[in-house]
C-alpha cells in the first residue's frame, strides 16, 4: 500500500507538472500580449502627455497672438485724407471747453513713403494755436492714446516751454504707419 501511495503521489505530481506546463504553454502568448499592451499603453500615455503639453503651448501662443491682434489691426488701416482730416478736426474740437479753445491753423499730409519695415509712412503736420501747456498735453495724449482710431507717433517735438502763459502756436508732427 505504501508503494501505491508513492506511485500515486508521483503520478499526482506528474499530472500537476504536466498541467502547469500546458497552462504555461497555452497562456504564455496571452501573457506576452498583456505585457505588450501594458508597454503600448505607457508609450501612448507618454506621447499623449507630450502632445498635450505642445497643445497647451500652442494655445498660449494663439491667445497671445489674439490679444496682440488688436494692436496689429491699428496698422492695417487704409489712410484716406478726408477721413483723417475729419478725425483730426473732430478730436481737437472734443478738447475745446471753458478752459480754452484750440484752433487748427492748417494740416499738411505728406505722400506715403515705403519704409524698411514693409509699412507705408505718412507724416502729418498740424499747426495749432493752443491756450496753454495743459491743453497741448491733452491734445497730444488724445492722438497718442491706445483708444485713438489711428496709431500716431511723434518723432520729434518742441514748443516754447514755460516762456508764455497765454496762447501760443505750435506744430505737432505726427507719423502714422499703415498698409
Amino acid at each position: 500500500m505504501l508503494i501505491y501511495n508513492k506511485n500515486n503521489k508521483f503520478v499526482s505530481y506528474l499530472v500537476i507538472l504536466i498541467s502547469l506546463f500546458i497552462l504555461v504553454l497555452f497562456t504564455s502568448d496571452k501573457i506576452k500580449q498583456i505585457y505588450q499592451n501594458i508597454d503600448l499603453k505607457e508609450t501612448y500615455t507618454i506621447n499623449y502627455n507630450d502632445k498635450k503639453e505642445k497643445l497647451n503651448e500652442l494655445n498660449k501662443l494663439k491667445n497671445s497672438l489674439a490679444s496682440s491682434k488688436a494692436d496689429l489691426d491699428k496698422y492695417n488701416v487704409t489712410i484716406k485724407e478726408d477721413e483723417l482730416i475729419d478725425y483730426i478736426y473732430s478730436s481737437i474740437e472734443k478738447t475745446n471747453n471753458r478752459n480754452g479753445v484750440s484752433i487748427v491753423k492748417n494740416v499738411t499730409i505728406s505722400e506715403a513713403i515705403e519704409t524698411e519695415l514693409w509699412f507705408k509712412e505718412t507724416i502729418i503736420n498740424i499747426n495749432l494755436r493752443v491756450p496753454g501747456e495743459a491743453k497741448l498735453k491733452e491734445i497730444i495724449d488724445l492722438f497718442l492714446s491706445k483708444d485713438s482710431k489711428y496709431h500716431f507717433y511723434i518723432s520729434s517735438f518742441s514748443y516754447p516751454m514755460w516762456e508764455t502763459q497765454e496762447n501760443f502756436s505750435v506744430t505737432l508732427p505726427l507719423k502714422i504707419l499703415h498698409k
